[in-house]
């Protein structure tokens, strides 16, 4: 008796990141799961998506963004075809990535269960595979972000199944219900947070988060960022963390805005020493920001 598999479109977001993108999807073509889809949005690329349509017009859906939407808005688009198109589940995972034949198989095994909003793997480093990058983790009021367990750690921690209030959104497996009861990533993120941000919203509505410790995929750490300016990640960090704060937090807001200033000031210190002005400038253009309500994409000096 054959088992029908539920539906699964697997989001891959491109910026920039031909290459990336061709390698991961020539991974999950070999994935043992067999009903899923690929889907492409193409983030306002110089000239990828032409690329990729020469390759995959015909076994690939490819979206194009005229804009930059960001991590946040750009799986927004995704998700949003996804579900038109009857997912029963969507698969959020990072171009740089690429991944283990059963991955899938070990997640769809734990996500059909109802109380699970979001599934996730183990994640690897690419280039040390036998070393953690993350092993679900943790959402942490004070420091208004979500922290990995396991980083730096080798293969033969966090072999077990666990419960956790947080994954990165490297890479999620979502049920189609949670979109109906919490709605989409946040855009005003635009990058950084929107992660922690969805993973809050599940736990608030009452689903679980699930760590699925067999399930491996390898992540090519900070591909995408390294090829940005350095402060640009310091500054949506910065915003993001205080914005996060108060859409959750309120009532510690000024307690985790005193620790998030203090943090700042003493690696301006260090920025300061080093020649790395534009990091200070960027903190005070996120502060700034925040205070205006200022958000969603930001061209910096």
């Amino acid at each position: 008796m054959q088992i029908i598999q539920p539906k699964v479109f697997i989001v891959l977001l491109n910026w920039n990141g031909f290459n990336d993108t061709v390698e991961c999807v020539n991974s999950i073509k070999k994935i043992s799961y067999g009903n899923y889809e690929i889907i492409i949005v193409d983030n306002e690329s110089e000239n990828d998506f032409e690329k990729l349509e020469n390759i995959y017009s015909n076994e690939i859906i490819l979206i194009r963004s005229d804009v930059n939407l960001g991590f946040a808005g750009g799986n927004n688009l995704g998700i949003k075809y996804a579900l038109k198109n009857d997912a029963d589940f969507v698969l959020l995972l990072n171009n740089d990535t690429t991944v283990d034949p059963d991955f899938l198989d070990g997640l769809i095994k734990s996500g059909i269960e109802k109380e699970f909003g979001i599934v996730a793997p183990k994640i690897l480093n690419y280039y040390f595979p036998k070393i953690i990058w993350s092993a679900g983790g943790k959402i942490s009021w004070l420091g208004a972000s979500g922290y990995s367990f396991g980083e730096g750690k080798t293969t033969e921690k966090f072999i077990e199944n666990r419960y956790v209030t947080f994954v990165s959104g490297c890479c999620m497996l979502i049920n189609k219900e949670i979109f109906n009861n919490i709605g989409f990533f946040d855009e005003d993120y635009f990058l950084y947070c929107e992660d922690t941000d969805f993973c809050k919203r599940v736990i608030d509505a009452g689903f679980k988060i699930l760590f699925v410790a067999d399930s491996i995929v390898y992540h090519k750490i900070n591909t995408s960022t390294k090829r940005d300016i350095s402060y640009l990640p310091i500054y949506y960090q910065t915003r993001n963390r205080l914005y996060f704060a108060r859409k959750f937090y309120i009532k510690y807001l000024s307690i985790i805005m005193l620790y998030i200033y203090i943090s700042m000031f003493l690696k301006s210190i260090i920025w300061t020493v080093i020649g790395q002005n534009n990091k200070i400038k960027a903190v005070k253009t996120a502060i700034r920001d925040f205070r205006n309500n200022n958000f969603g994409m930001k061209v910096l000096f």
